[in-house]
């Protein structure tokens, strides 16, 4: 007879145990504020129970029709309010969350608003928009171009720690000290962030050029390891691609911008409950996140 796994034991026998979170915990990605458990299990159980799923996504239809109906004075409150639910309602974050595509639509809803250029909360989006993405480094240069969170300490710890993980440890270098520059809040925060960086850094290896640089210093008998010293071409360092929606500028005053972005209904994949499309989709944003934003331009600087 053969033998399953815990887990594909429970998806066969399609019991409740009321611990799905301890069978299924590999697949649940940690949020900052925490999970509860409770609501973690009934959302596992979708992954065993049609009915459990079916509920899971009329909830999450009824969530969506929220923001297109919502006439309150914050229109990003109902945004917050279903990425909040579909992150606890959709443990692993999968394609079929439909999660990317709620970022996007809602960081592309917007970013020409001046009202939430500053706004944390917008920002955060952003940010857990970049995670989520493979191409990180172009959602960071965008916010910097367009001037989003730059008063928050939070973008530039994230853009450099991005930077970090690249090895490009020069500009994470420059990053924090452009958000100290800036006096970005809460700036001991961004100074402590900075201070660990640096401690890293110091124990970091150097690259091999470093090691060996004495090679061309003091030239010897060496035999392990020479550098070339062979003339070379000097190769520059790559610009900063930096982006402009010229359609946006011409036609659109700023402050129609938001509520005509409502308005104009949001045209979610998500509403349909097609999977399919809806993992075509996620993986179109995750390789290039910017690719709606309506008519931008790539120039440098």
């Amino acid at each position: 007879m053969e033998k399953f796994d815990p887990e594909t034991e429970f998806l066969l026998s399609k019991q409740e145990t009321g611990n799905e979170w301890e069978l299924f915990k590999e697949n649940v990605r940690p949020l900052k504020r925490g999970r509860k458990i409770a609501t973690l299990n009934e959302a596992l159980k979708s992954q065993t129970s049609n009915f459990h799923k079916d509920s899971l996504l009329h909830q999450r239809k009824k969530l969506i029709e929220a923001i297109d109906d919502y006439s309150g004075d914050d229109p990003l409150h109902p945004w917050l309010q279903c990425i909040k639910w579909v992150q606890e309602a959709f443990p692993s974050g999968g394609d079929s969350s439909g999660l990317v595509v709620i970022y996007e639509q809602c960081v592309r809803t917007f970013w020409h608003s001046d009202r939430y250029k500053d706004d944390l909360r917008y920002l955060k989006v952003w940010l857990e928009y970049a995670q989520n993405c493979s191409d990180a480094e172009i959602i960071y240069s965008f916010l910097d171009t367009n001037e989003i969170g730059k008063t928050h300490a939070s973008y530039y710890i994230s853009y450099a720690r991005h930077m970090e993980s690249k090895n490009k440890m020069k500009m994470a270098n420059d990053i924090f000290n452009l958000g100290i520059s800036r006096t970005a809040q809460p700036i001991q925060t961004l100074k402590d962030s900075y201070t660990e960086f640096l401690m890293r850094s110091m124990r970091r290896p150097k690259p091999n050029v470093e090691r060996n640089k004495e090679n061309n210093d003091k030239p010897s008998k060496w035999k392990a390891y020479k550098v070339s010293q062979k003339p070379g071409t000097v190769v520059g360092s790559n610009c900063i691609e930096v982006f402009v929606d010229e359609e946006c500028e011409k036609e659109m005053p700023k402050e129609d911008v938001e509520s005509n972005s409502i308005s104009r209904g949001l045209n979610f994949q998500l509403r349909q409950g097609n999977d399919q499309h809806l993992k075509t989709e996620t993986q179109l944003l995750r390789e290039n996140p910017l690719h709606k934003c309506v008519d931008t331009n790539l120039i440098m600087k």
